[in-house]
């Protein structure tokens, strides 16, 4: 049995490093990247940073003034204001209700973080319940291999003969 373990772990590693190789030869760039390819994708302007908030600076000012003033009542009484304005924005790195949690398949939140992936795409996907059930069978699938594993370690060292010293 412990010949039969060491051969499929070996297996299984030579097929991971394989995999690994693959995929790191086929980030290789096709052709290099440029100095001025670098500067033009790097390179920005406060001006053009600052047009782009001057609008928010007047609607600023405007609600600075007006204390009791929402953002309905703005745009029922003066929608030059919100020029270029909108009401539904989002937070940094959060998702809509049919994307993933950050960037990353529901199914493996919740298969490598478990629980805590689970939650992680149950806020960042605003509810959704087709995401959180995703997340859902990923956590039990993980566990159970999980599990698996342990099981299968658990009794390969139980096999093994112990040598008194």
């Amino acid at each position: 049995m412990k010949q039969f373990l060491l051969k499929a772990f070996s297996v299984f590693f030579a097929l991971l490093l394989f995999g690994m190789q693959t995929f790191a030869f086929s980030l290789k760039a096709s052709s290099p990247i440029t100095e001025n390819e670098i500067q033009a994708v790097s390179a920005f302007d406060d001006a053009e940073i600052y047009d782009a908030f001057a609008g928010m600076a007047d609607l600023d000012q405007y609600l600075a003034t007006n204390t009791n003033k929402t953002y309905t009542d703005v745009s029922k009484e003066n929608c030059a204001l919100l020029n270029g304005v909108s009401a539904t924005t989002s937070l940094p790195l959060s998702a809509s209700s049919d994307q993933e949690a950050l960037g990353i398949p529901s199914f493996l939140w919740g298969c490598v973080f478990g629980i805590i992936g689970l939650l992680v795409v149950y806020l960042m996907t605003d509810n959704n319940k087709e995401q959180t059930k995703k997340a859902l069978y990923g956590c039990i699938v993980g566990t159970v291999v999980s599990v698996g594993l342990y099981v299968l370690i658990f009794a390969a060292a139980a096999t093994t003969s112990t040598t008194n010293y």
